[in-house]
């Protein structure tokens, strides 16, 4: 990339000798357009991910439906999404639903079909996309699917009759007939009383598929077509790298055939695939022509996160982020970056401690970058939940907090076995809604200037510069170009010293977009003759 030098002051005493006759400590005040967005017509969204079973109870059951959801979509879209995937909503017995019993049902704890015929038509006419889990490696073993093919392959090792249906049945899962079968590095289990096994990964309850029977995609085509009908815009797939467990070009040549099979009916559908898995892996899964895959270097499952590491650092560490964001552009091969920061499978990254600073400049550093970006609910309240110790999701799949009267729409704790710490330390949604220097504001401002700026998700990074000066700090200016716009984004990646740029002799006339963690009315980006003046945390737009 081509180089761009900042100018910036040593000390703060220069600084304010600047300031002299200005109308406050930084300048005169940039005002901004808090109301207009720019929201483009494609698959470059903000999206919130839901735990239906999690987000809002609107029937007094204790458990989330989708229902809920559809009451809250105005909250969505107010935060700045427009896009919502839904983790599982099939029928299961389990609380996450990834056992899946019925591909065609709603569970019956989050509603019925016609519920999500309301949500889908809800959604679109909040210009919100709404794209939901498929489970296809593996179902339930309550699924009719498994318990039917059992029943078929022991007829089969038997050499007895078998009808046409259970001719198909017989390997619609994958069975080895005995222990010596199964592969190195392939969990498998016996169903019942039955000597042979069936392959599980993920868990005994979690059958898996034999893609390599035709018959299993045919039946997925028609579960596929059956919900892009019902109006969805597409899918979030779950666990890609398990099709095949160890043979990652048949992985990619069905994700290949999915997509085909989709954009054959909907063009448009957007697919991001879950791979989790290095880099280099995942730039192999977008030749399936996938629109995305989650990009897991960003988020707080990677121990060296450029979103996570680059903030509050002084010298070489600092590059980490002007390095990821160029990455995240170069993992996608020429499609849709995800990045996201952490979700349904992983520590939440919210701190409990009081000091949400650098947590606020972390979701201003996700949000600066191209793509899709993925928020998980709750975040924007600040959630916090681990799992690393007991080894319980639900402890990040924690129940929505809204503040409402009578804690009307909240989700009961009962309902979750295995929490071990409900942890709720910065308030209600209500509560962060009243604060203006709340994350949930801070969140809302974040998502608006990244809506009211199409080429931050879209365009090219042309510009890049970090220079440091004889306070060891260092900033970043980058520029972004989308269909001949072009922007500068400059970042002042210091908790403690403020910085003044002249950003006006690179081309740019005014700043558009302003971004400060701790902002005030005594703490904002100034303009300061041709310059603007930077508090520490904060992020400026200029063009």
């Amino acid at each position: 990339m081509k180089k761009l030098k900042i100018s910036c002051l040593a000390t703060l005493s220069i600084l304010l000798g600047l300031l002299n006759g200005c109308s406050g400590p930084y300048g005169k005040k940039i005002e901004q357009d808090l109301e207009n967005v720019n929201i483009i017509e494609d698959n470059y969204r903000n999206y919130y991910e839901i735990f239906v079973y999690s987000f809002r109870d609107s029937d007094g059951d204790g458990k989330g439906d989708l229902q809920g959801v559809i009451e809250k979509l105005d909250y969505i879209k107010d935060l700045g999404f427009n896009g919502i995937w839904l983790m599982p909503i099939h029928q299961s017995t389990s609380y996450h639903k990834y056992d899946v019993m019925d591909y065609y049902s709603i569970d019956s704890s989050y509603g019925t079909m016609e519920d999500f015929e309301q949500l889908i038509d809800e959604c679109h006419k909040r210009n919100i996309k709404i794209i939901i889990d498929m489970v296809a490696n593996h179902s339930s073993s309550l699924n009719p699917l498994f318990i039917n093919s059992v029943g078929a392959y022991k007829k089969y090792i038997s050499y007895q009759e078998l009808t046409p249906e259970e001719e198909i049945l017989k390997d619609f899962y994958t069975f080895y007939e005995t222990k010596a079968d199964v592969p190195a590095g392939i969990t498998a289990y016996q169903p019942g009383a039955n000597t042979f096994y069936y392959e599980a990964n993920f868990d005994k309850s979690m059958p898996e598929f034999n893609w390599d029977n035709p018959a299993v995609f045919d039946y997925f085509k028609d579960v596929f077509k059956f919900y892009l009908d019902k109006g969805v815009d597409g899918f979030r797939f779950d666990a890609v790298k398990y099709f095949y467990m160890t043979d990652m070009n048949k992985n990619i040549n069905l994700l290949s055939e999915f997509n085909a099979y989709i954009k054959g009916i909907n063009e448009n559908a957007y697919l991001v695939g879950e791979c989790w898995s290095g880099d280099s892996t995942i730039q192999e899964y977008y030749k399936s022509g996938f629109d995305s895959f989650f990009n897991f270097s960003a988020s707080v499952s990677n121990p060296s996160s450029y979103v996570l590491n680059s903030i509050n650092r002084m010298g070489s560490a600092l590059t980490m982020y002007a390095k990821g964001l160029d990455s995240n552009i170069a993992l996608a091969n020429g499609y849709i970056p995800a990045p996201f920061i952490d979700n349904h499978d992983m520590n939440r990254f919210t701190p409990s401690i009081d000091d949400l600073a650098d947590t606020k400049y972390q979701y201003a550093l996700l949000t600066m970058l191209n793509g899709t970006t993925f928020t998980y609910y709750g975040s924007e309240i600040g959630m916090v939940g681990e799992n690393a110790s007991s080894k319980s999701d639900q402890n990040v799949r924690l129940p929505m907090r809204w503040g409402e009267e009578n804690n009307k729409g909240d989700v009961q704790l009962k309902n979750f076995q295995q929490i071990t710490k409900a942890n709720y330390p910065h308030g209600t949604v209500k509560q962060q809604m009243e604060d203006p220097n709340s994350l949930y504001n801070f969140y809302k401002k974040c998502l608006l200037i990244r809506n009211q700026n199409p080429e931050i998700a879209r365009g090219s990074v042309e510009q890049l510069v970090l220079e440091k000066d004889e306070d060891n700090r260092k900033e970043l200016f980058i520029t972004k170009t989308y269909n001949g716009s072009k922007i500068g984004i400059i970042f002042n990646f210091s908790p403690t010293y403020d910085l003044e740029v002249n950003f006006k002799q690179y081309g740019f006339s005014e700043v558009v977009g302003q971004i400060v963690v701790n902002e005030s009315d005594e703490r904002y980006v100034g303009y300061v003759k041709d310059n603007i003046l930077m508090p520490s945390y904060s992020i400026a737009i200029v063009k």
